[in-house]
């Protein structure tokens, strides 16, 4: 049973290798634009018009222009092709950032929108790299040139680093190989640094140069490599460019850092968000952006990363406030702080708050008297269907391992009667205690959905939570060293 809030922000499931120059199918797309809001109006380019030749099909009808913003895409607007011609007129002009042009077959061609918005294209669709020709707009001549030259040079370098990481340092191949994948990166770096030296203020050179992956610094001893490698990672980004949010590009490297840079625990995560946030700080839109897409991923309740309360606690007191917050009203900034106060106090590792409540004899039960080693607080409701899953084989556990493992069982959302009598019907031989007001519980053991069970020590720390029955004795096991 959920009881906790959702919020309504960006989520984000975009792949972090190498983007491929080659057309793929899309994702759903979006009807409405999720960069609007009253305070960052995107930045306009155009006039728009547009006219694309495809000169291998005579296909004729919808076309839909499919435009980005962090890792989601939504339709901006539709055109068609008559014959094999896109047309696509706009006198306010688009949003400057990635779109595709998508027909009905599903292919796509990739068009970039900077502040000149004017341009023809000529392409084969079955060859779409090798055979397109732009006229009249810089952007996008740039954009295929570039595709043209990476194709010649990305499979060097893809196939170099298949080798190296075939073989073993030993080899004596080893060193001459990755000399020559590092002069290959290195001059393809400087190719993609010549184009923005030479084009400071093309979208398309900033996409690019933003976009690649640092070097790995080989020279350094293995444990360091992984460090410089992230300490470069958001090194070439130009934060004080908006248009390149929309792209696929900042959300390809977001989900990277944080799923692949970053260790999945929450003080790793809070403290990635610090490194970053710090970076986009006096740059409002990424602040907006990066602050809400960190707390919907580790939402606390959909997330599977245990103590998602902790990332979303932390960031909520770091980064959704008052003088922070600038995207939201006072009435959802109070909100989300409560919320960040009601989880602080049950996060892993944190001492266990007591809890003194009424069982169902009407006998006062107190959480920390219990003598056990291991405690397992248990919230549930009565009518929750996976705590009729649950309940059962957490209390077959429990009388396994009675004397070395107790059982607080807490009731929520629910009445007296039902309470009782979902204990008479499941035999319930552990600690149950119920508390209409909640106020014996509020602000001490978070539950966002149930059931939710916390795991405390001996030590009376809490140790782990979002468990299933089966996990306890994998937890008291670690905690015990073994």
């Amino acid at each position: 049973m959920r009881i906790f809030f959702l919020l309504s922000v960006f989520l984000f499931l975009f792949s972090c290798k190498e983007q491929k120059n080659e057309s793929s199918s899309l994702p759903t797309v979006q009807q409405e634009d999720p960069g609007k809001d009253p305070v960052n109006n995107p930045v306009m380019g155009g006039p728009t018009d547009i006219k694309i030749v495809m000169t291998d099909t005579k296909y004729s009808g919808p076309v839909q222009i499919v435009g980005f913003y962090l890792d989601q895409n939504y339709l901006q607007d539709t055109t068609k092709a008559v014959d094999g011609v896109i047309t696509y007129k706009n006198d306010k002009g688009l949003p400057q950032g990635l779109y595709y042009f998508m027909l009905q077959t599903d292919q796509t061609i990739q068009v970039i929108m900077g502040e000149d918005q004017t341009l023809e294209m000529s392409v084969a669709m079955n060859d779409m790299f090798n055979t397109m020709k732009v006229t009249g707009n810089e952007e996008n001549e740039l954009m295929y040139e570039t595709i043209k030259y990476e194709q010649t040079i990305n499979p060097e370098i893809v196939s170099l680093t298949d080798q190296v990481k075939a073989m073993g340092e030993s080899n004596p191949n080893y060193k001459t190989l990755v000399a020559k994948r590092i002069e290959l990166e290195t001059k393809k770096k400087a190719y993609l640094k010549k184009l923005l030296d030479d084009h400071p203020n093309s979208l398309f050179t900033n996409f690019k140069y933003s976009g690649q992956n640092p070097i790995l610094r080989t020279d350094l001893p293995k444990e360091k490599q992984v460090f410089q490698y992230r300490a470069d990672f958001w090194k070439d980004v130009n934060f004080s460019d908006r248009r390149l949010l929309r792209t696929p590009m900042i959300g390809t490297k977001l989900t990277r850092f944080y799923k692949e840079l970053t260790v999945q625990h929450p003080d790793s995560i809070v403290a990635s968000s610090k490194e970053l946030m710090a970076l986009c700080k006096n740059n409002k839109e990424y602040f907006m952006v990066f602050v809400n897409w960190v707390m919907t991923t580790y939402e606390p309740g959909k997330s599977t990363l245990m103590d998602a309360e902790s990332v979303f606690a932390q960031m909520a007191i770091n980064y959704f406030t008052l003088d922070q917050a600038f995207w939201s009203d006072t009435t959802e900034i109070n909100f989300i702080q409560k919320r960040a106060m009601e989880m602080s106090a049950s996060l892993v590792g944190k001492d266990a708050p007591n809890v003194v409540s009424t069982d169902q004899n009407g006998k006062t039960q107190e959480l920390l008297s219990k003598k056990a080693d291991y405690i397992v607080v248990y919230l549930y409701n009565p009518e929750c269907d996976n705590c009729q899953k649950e309940t059962p084989l957490l209390h077959d556990f429990y009388v396994k391992n009675k004397g070395k493992v107790d059982v607080f069982a807490i009731a929520v959302d629910t009445d007296d009667t039902k309470w009782k009598d979902y204990i008479r019907k499941n035999n319930l031989s552990w600690t149950n205690v119920y508390d209409p007001t909640n106020k014996s519980i509020y602000a001490k053991y978070f539950v966002d959905h149930t059931p939710e069970m916390y795991l405390i020590n001996k030590k009376r720390k809490i140790i782990a939570k979002n468990l299933k029955s089966f996990q306890i004795p994998t937890m008291i096991e670690k905690d015990q060293g073994r």
